[in-house]
């Protein structure tokens, strides 16, 4: 589905994602691509936000299309859009602001310090930013510069639908809201420890919010002097798995070039398909994620 900026028509995933069309003539086109920083910035933050509205209280998801698929315009508009929505935050202790998520040939969370976005392979359904501290990510977003031929959809659950399955177990519930040891992918400061503890379930900016990936919590219990996981926690990691896959509620599409995607961090959890890289067209999307400063 694709509409224009001004369109008030309702969002609907039920099959994929909703797409605005953001005409050059637009204040938050002129914004993200202009070469300089002349554009209104207070006129492209008032369009975001208005969209940014229906997509808190709706989706968790916005798409916008109509941009460049160049590199150079991609990694302005992501450095811009997240200027708009907040502040763009470090994503490693190298302090990388706008991170390439292509294959580098690694598996998810192999060795000390390769991630999820450093691969090719599909499935574990997470958010970013969950090997920092809390507060977690409000935003992250996605530019699309070159999609894979072959894979690369992305999946997506809205939070109020496995909370609405979870409901009727309140003890997997107590357990997902207390601490679990996320591995830190080797971001900690020299010496401390590699792991953070925090919970899976919690609320931050006055709404309920999920921070999970499966993988980074089992590798984060294996490290010396950390707990092992125990019965209770892996059964509520299980309840939580089977409530995110099977509850019908996953949708999926695929970014096309020249596409921006904002995801609300606090309650999309996302994933992929397999994707295979072709020479003349390797995937390549560019990623930002954002504190939400108002």
């Amino acid at each position: 589905m694709v509409s224009s900026l001004g369109d008030a028509r309702p969002y609907d995933l039920a099959s994929n994602f909703l797409r605005i069309d953001i005409s050059p003539t637009d204040q938050l086109a002129r914004f993200l691509l202009a070469p300089d920083e002349n554009a209104d910035e207070a006129a492209a933050r008032a369009e975001l936000i208005e969209l940014m509205r229906n997509v808190l209280s709706g989706p968790g998801l916005l798409v916008l299309t109509g941009l460049p698929a160049a590199r150079s315009y991609g990694e302005r508009a992501s450095r811009r859009i997240a200027a708009l929505l907040g502040e763009a935050l470090p994503q490693n202790r190298e302090g990388v602001l706008v991170r390439e998520v292509r294959d580098r040939g690694t598996g998810i969370a192999e060795g000390m310090r390769a991630r999820y976005s450093d691969s090719r392979f599909g499935g574990h359904m997470h958010t970013d930013g969950v090997e920092a501290p809390l507060p977690a990510p409000d935003y992250f977003t996605l530019f699309c510069v070159r999609q894979s031929e072959m894979g690369g959809s992305l999946r997506f659950v809205h939070i109020r639908d496995v909370l609405a399955t979870l409901a009727d177990w309140p003890d997997v519930l107590d357990v997902l809201r207390a601490p679990f040891h996320f591995d830190r992918r080797g971001d900690q400061e020299t010496g401390a420890r590699p792991t953070i503890a925090k919970p899976i379930l919690f609320t931050q900016r006055g709404r309920p919010a999920i921070a999970y990936f499966r993988s980074y919590i089992e590798r984060g219990h294996e490290h010396p002097g950390i707990p092992r996981l125990t019965p209770a926690q892996i059964a509520a990691l299980d309840g939580l798995d089977e409530a995110v896959y099977s509850a019908g509620h996953v949708c999926e599409d695929k970014l096309r070039a020249g596409e921006l995607a904002v995801f609300d961090n606090l309650s999309l959890l996302h994933g992929r398909s397999e994707f295979r890289d072709t020479p003349q067209c390797p995937r390549l999307l560019l990623r930002t994620w954002v504190r939400d400063c108002t």
